[in-house]
Protein backbone atom coordinates (compact mmCIF):
# COMPACT_ATOMS: atom_id res chain seq x y z
CA UNK A 1 0.00 0.00 0.00
CA UNK A 2 1.46 3.35 -0.96
CA UNK A 3 0.16 5.26 2.04
CA UNK A 4 2.53 5.94 4.88
CA UNK A 5 1.28 4.73 8.29
CA UNK A 6 1.77 8.18 9.82
CA UNK A 7 -0.54 9.80 7.27
CA UNK A 8 -3.37 7.30 7.57
CA UNK A 9 -6.26 7.68 9.97
CA UNK A 10 -6.56 5.34 12.92
CA UNK A 11 -9.67 3.83 11.31
CA UNK A 12 -7.74 3.05 8.12
CA UNK A 13 -4.91 1.53 10.13
CA UNK A 14 -7.34 -0.62 12.13
CA UNK A 15 -9.05 -1.75 8.92
CA UNK A 16 -5.66 -2.70 7.52
CA UNK A 17 -4.82 -4.59 10.74
CA UNK A 18 -8.14 -6.45 10.56
CA UNK A 19 -7.51 -7.35 6.91
CA UNK A 20 -4.36 -9.28 7.76
CA UNK A 21 -6.24 -12.58 7.76
CA UNK A 22 -8.61 -11.65 4.95
CA UNK A 23 -6.57 -10.54 1.95
CA UNK A 24 -4.38 -7.71 0.79
CA UNK A 25 -2.95 -5.49 3.51
CA UNK A 26 0.17 -3.61 4.55
CA UNK A 27 1.99 -6.14 6.75
CA UNK A 28 4.42 -3.65 8.28
CA UNK A 29 1.69 -1.29 9.46
CA UNK A 30 -0.48 -4.20 10.59
CA UNK A 31 2.42 -5.43 12.73
CA UNK A 32 2.88 -1.96 14.28
CA UNK A 33 -0.83 -1.82 15.12
CA UNK A 34 -0.70 -5.36 16.53
CA UNK A 35 2.17 -4.49 18.89
CA UNK A 36 0.41 -1.32 20.08
CA UNK A 37 -2.90 -3.22 20.41
CA UNK A 38 -1.23 -5.76 22.70
CA UNK A 39 -0.26 -2.94 25.08
CA UNK A 40 -3.83 -1.66 25.49
CA UNK A 41 -6.01 -2.35 28.50
CA UNK A 42 -7.95 -5.61 28.22
CA UNK A 43 -11.34 -3.90 27.76
CA UNK A 44 -9.98 -1.68 24.98
CA UNK A 45 -8.34 -4.66 23.26
CA UNK A 46 -11.57 -6.64 23.35
CA UNK A 47 -13.60 -3.70 22.07
CA UNK A 48 -11.30 -3.15 19.09
CA UNK A 49 -11.14 -6.90 18.41
CA UNK A 50 -14.92 -7.19 18.30
CA UNK A 51 -15.41 -4.03 16.24
CA UNK A 52 -12.66 -4.58 13.65
CA UNK A 53 -11.65 -8.25 13.57
CA UNK A 54 -15.05 -9.80 14.25
CA UNK A 55 -17.05 -6.96 12.64
CA UNK A 56 -19.58 -7.45 15.45
CA UNK A 57 -22.57 -5.17 15.72
CA UNK A 58 -23.19 -2.68 18.47
CA UNK A 59 -25.64 -4.94 20.29
CA UNK A 60 -23.15 -7.81 20.49
CA UNK A 61 -20.32 -5.58 21.65
CA UNK A 62 -22.46 -3.90 24.31
CA UNK A 63 -23.81 -7.20 25.60
CA UNK A 64 -20.41 -8.92 25.79
CA UNK A 65 -18.61 -6.00 27.41
CA UNK A 66 -21.45 -4.90 29.66
CA UNK A 67 -21.74 -1.47 28.04
CA UNK A 68 -25.19 0.10 28.56
CA UNK A 69 -27.03 0.16 25.23
CA UNK A 70 -28.83 3.38 26.10
CA UNK A 71 -27.93 6.13 25.60
CA UNK A 72 -26.76 4.93 22.23
CA UNK A 73 -23.58 7.00 22.24
CA UNK A 74 -22.07 5.15 25.23
CA UNK A 75 -20.48 2.51 23.03
CA UNK A 76 -19.27 5.18 20.60
CA UNK A 77 -17.50 6.95 23.46
CA UNK A 78 -15.83 3.72 24.55
CA UNK A 79 -14.78 2.93 20.99
CA UNK A 80 -13.34 6.40 20.42
CA UNK A 81 -11.50 6.15 23.74
CA UNK A 82 -9.95 2.84 22.67
CA UNK A 83 -8.95 4.33 19.31
CA UNK A 84 -7.35 7.35 21.02
CA UNK A 85 -5.41 5.08 23.36
CA UNK A 86 -4.17 3.02 20.41
CA UNK A 87 -3.28 6.16 18.44
CA UNK A 88 -1.24 7.48 21.36
CA UNK A 89 0.65 4.17 21.63
CA UNK A 90 1.33 4.26 17.90
CA UNK A 91 2.53 7.87 18.15
CA UNK A 92 4.94 6.91 20.94
CA UNK A 93 6.52 4.32 18.73
CA UNK A 94 7.14 6.64 15.77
Amino acid sequence: MPENGKQRSIDARLDNWASASRGSYDPIDAQCVEHAWQRLAVRQRELLRMAYLWRAGREVICRRLGIPRHPWHGDELELSSAKRALASLLAEKS
